[in-house]
């Protein structure tokens, strides 16, 4: 244990510096060491002053032997910052820790600068009140609220907190998302204005496999020739695309470990998408800029050849609907209502699950099981069909 007086430029004392051996790092042997700072009290004598250094010194000691105490200098910017670093070499996707990273950038203006000793409850509820009153959303501010969670739970596994403080708060409830499908009378409305026009054709086919395979839009907008089997009648689900710090682009793997599938399509899909391929390499042929060694079935309009962003399929499908008069529609509802259709045609929820990339049967319903509703009544009837 070492203190050290910490003077002004008159030469007068200001605090006194603390510093407790805690551990010994096992990577590099290098010492880690816990700090205090004691302010100097001017109404008492310097030997009192001095006095209670030694105490609160001790007991400081104590605490880090205890691993009840915490550095006083660690503040929560620097320390999300070493938890999502830590994580991002270990166990999370470079897109998770992307998210992390914008959530951290969210909060360093509200608590960045406090230091984890002072992270008390009191602290973050009025830092969730003050998110809300500047306008974010219930559902990104508890968002928020987890992310600080998962930081404080380090710092107490890591013993620099003596609990984690964030379980005390009382964030806000997230705002329960309603799976929203698309009606008979929508999707034929939409389909209509889709194929009435020849410029829109490769969106034709993109929201025809969108709707036929209730893939992701990610999912599908990585697509390479090389994952649509003609002969088999199957599409090979095993790539989607990722926003980290490089930007967008397309990744290896699935959202989920189940992600990763093989999508048998019907003839009049892969009729369409055989008519569309042979489409598509006459276009490249045509464009000395095309790049072939992509191979991707869904091509960007400023980077021929490459993948198609999902966002631009999303932008895209808002202009339509607004200049045709239709409902906004995100590409994400032809997933829902791919889903909610085999669901209401009676198929197993198993095989669903598998043909949506869902991890477990219960995963399914759990989304989904509002859309059996309309089933009640068909329910009834065959069952009643039993009394004589």
């Amino acid at each position: 244990m070492n203190i050290q007086e910490r003077r002004n430029k008159d030469g007068k004392i200001t605090s006194y510096r603390i510093r407790v051996f805690d551990h010994r790092d096992t990577d590099t042997g290098k010492q880690i060491f816990k700090n205090l700072s004691v302010k100097y009290d001017k109404s008492k004598s310097e030997s009192w002053n001095r006095k209670n250094a030694e105490k609160q010194a001790a007991i400081f000691e104590k605490g880090v032997e205890e691993q009840t105490v915490c550095d006083s200098r660690i503040t929560f910017a620097e320390y999300a910052e070493y938890v999502v670093k830590s994580k991002e070499q270990s166990c999370i996707a470079s897109s998770t820790a992307y998210n992390y990273r914008v959530k951290l950038q969210k909060l360093k203006p509200i608590i960045g600068h406090i230091q984890l000793k002072d992270l008390l409850p009191k602290a973050l509820n009025n830092a969730y009140s003050e998110l809300l009153k500047a306008g974010t959303s219930k559902s990104y501010v508890h968002d928020l609220h987890g992310f600080i969670r998962n930081v404080m739970e380090v710092a107490y596994k890591e013993g620099i907190v003596p609990r984690n403080y964030a379980d005390a708060t009382m964030p806000p409830k997230r705002n329960k998302n309603t799976v929203v499908a698309l009606t008979e009378d929508e999707l034929n409305a939409f389909y209509t204005a889709l194929f009435s026009d020849e410029k829109y054709y490769v969106y034709q086919v993109l929201f025809s496999l969108l709707l036929s395979m209730g893939c992701r839009i990610g999912e599908l907008c990585a697509l390479s020739w090389d994952d649509v089997d003609f002969d088999e009648k199957c599409i090979h689900i095993h790539r989607h695309f990722v926003h980290d710090k490089t930007g967008r682009h397309v990744e290896d793997g699935c959202k989920t470990t189940a992600g990763e599938r093989f999508l048998y399509m019907d003839d009049g899909i892969m009729n369409m998408l055989l008519e569309y391929r042979q489409k598509y390499l006459f276009g490249a042929i045509r464009n000395k800029e095309w790049n072939i060694d992509e191979k991707a079935v869904f091509s960007s309009v400023q980077h021929p050849g490459e993948y198609l962003c999902p966002n631009t399929v999303r932008s895209w499908i808002k202009n339509f609907t607004k200049k045709h008069g239709l409902p906004t529609f995100h590409p994400h509802q032809f997933r829902h209502t791919s889903i909610s259709l085999q669901l209401q045609a009676g198929i197993s929820v198993p095989d669903i699950a598998k043909r949506a990339g869902h991890s477990r049967p219960d995963v399914t319903l759990g989304i989904y099981a509002h859309t059996l509703k309309n089933n009640d009544k068909h329910i009834s009837e065959v069952v009643t069909q039993a009394i004589p």
